[in-house]
């Protein structure tokens, strides 16, 4: 994906020999990243589409203006950018499967693939995303991993009535309410809407997270109930989009010997399910990292301070955040969000990138703690008192 692309790249480019192993599958999912983001990294001839500005719709009151550019990222010229990439870095690449690692007697990894192919390496990472369970070992007794589940669709519409010029962060208005009452508050979820031009449309239905993946058949029905009471009429169909985002969870292992990366790393964000520009943006020091590991010849201490230091932060809001938004219905979504929408600019901006400083995220809760309404507050301090993920998150941040 994206994220073993990009660290691929980089680490070839601090000269690493490095090569990728993987079937050759293009991306498949709509991606969406704040404009500024797509700056920095580089990426903007890969946009399909940019929007000036965001807005976001709690409920039937005034909505919320982001004022920050949103774009969507064309999934095909994104695949050859980072292709490219590798390509001019020198990345070998072999089309397979990985079955197995075993270490070798003198210290190195055998990497087992498809058709008995073996290719032998000092340092292995896994970059296969939420399926990397059986390549990586999970540390024991984190926190619980989360659900984010969508359902979406491309289509020709009449009657749209959103602004083409505007992307639809969130829409947490209950439509669906009067035309289906059982899918109300139990499976709290918001659209999530790209207008491509008054007539075409990404429409996505979307639940942040619960304990259990939402069924897809029941998002798809809350999203057609949605569009069917707002009075759009679907005229042609385009492309159907699901997927399922696993949030939270243990951190990698730090004792085994292959490192990890993006989701297989745990670095999905636990309260939005983003990770494409974290792991893209992350990936130059990452390699950077690598590179200081083979030079001092996995000194085990260096490894474990260099892993420990990278994910600390991580860690600590994976195991506050991911569970908290568990408890969410959706009229305590809408709170949330209210309050989240009312932090400086600085703050909610760089905790939905995965940019705030560990010192930046207490400050951050704290301020949610000091504006959020009576019932918010109990049910954070409850949730600071029993959850076994909060002990978590207070040793992890006790110890940075």
């Amino acid at each position: 994906g994206p994220a073993g692309l990009a660290l691929a790249a980089e680490s070839a480019k601090l000269g690493l020999n490095v090569g990728l192993i993987g079937p050759d599958l293009p991306f498949t999912n709509n991606y969406g990243l704040w404009e500024d983001e797509i700056k920095d990294l580089g990426l903007e001839k890969c946009m399909e589409h940019v929007w000036p500005n965001t807005i976001v719709y709690l409920d039937d009151d005034k909505p919320i203006t982001i004022g920050r550019a949103y774009g969507r990222v064309d999934r095909r010229l994104l695949h050859e950018e980072l292709l490219k990439r590798c390509v001019e870095s020198g990345v070998m690449y072999l089309s397979s499967k990985v079955e197995s690692i075993v270490e070798a007697t003198d210290g190195h990894n055998l990497v087992a693939c498809e058709y008995e192919h073996v290719v032998p390496c000092r340092l292995l990472v896994v970059a296969s995303g939420a399926a990397s369970g059986k390549l990586l070992q999970y540390e024991v007794g984190g926190p619980r991993v989360a659900m984010q589940s969508a359902y979406g669709i491309e289509v020709e519409v009449e009657n749209n009535p959103y602004d083409p010029s505007m992307m639809v962060f969130m829409d947490y208005r209950d439509y669906a309410k009067e035309q289906v009452p059982c899918l109300g508050d139990q499976y709290p979820s918001f659209l999530y809407g790209m207008p491509m031009s008054s007539t075409r449309v990404f429409f996505e239905e979307t639940c942040l997270a619960l304990k259990e993946a939402m069924p897809m058949d029941f998002l798809k029905k809350k999203l057609m109930s949605r569009l069917l009471a707002m009075g759009i009429r679907i005229v042609k169909v385009y492309e159907e989009e699901w997927c399922y985002v696993p949030l939270g969870g243990s951190l990698p292992n730090m004792k085994q010997k292959n490192l990890a990366f993006g989701a297989a790393a745990s670095m999905v964000h636990p309260a939005t399910g983003y990770s494409i520009a974290r792991s893209l943006s992350e990936a130059p020091n990452y390699a950077s990292v690598i590179a200081k590991i083979l030079k001092r010849d996995y000194s085990k201490g260096f490894l474990t301070f260099e892993r420990n230091n990278w994910n600390m932060s991580i860690e600590g809001m994976q195991a506050k955040v991911g569970t908290h938004a568990c408890k969410l219905d959706t009229e305590g979504s809408r709170t949330f969000f209210r309050i989240f929408f009312r932090l400086p600019s600085w703050m909610w901006q760089g905790f939905l990138g995965s940019t705030l400083s560990s010192i930046d995220l207490v400050v951050f809760a704290f301020s949610m703690f000091v504006i959020g309404p009576m019932d918010m507050k109990m049910l954070l301090i409850r949730h600071l008192l029993k959850d076994p993920t909060a002990t978590t998150m207070i040793s992890t941040y006790l110890t940075i």
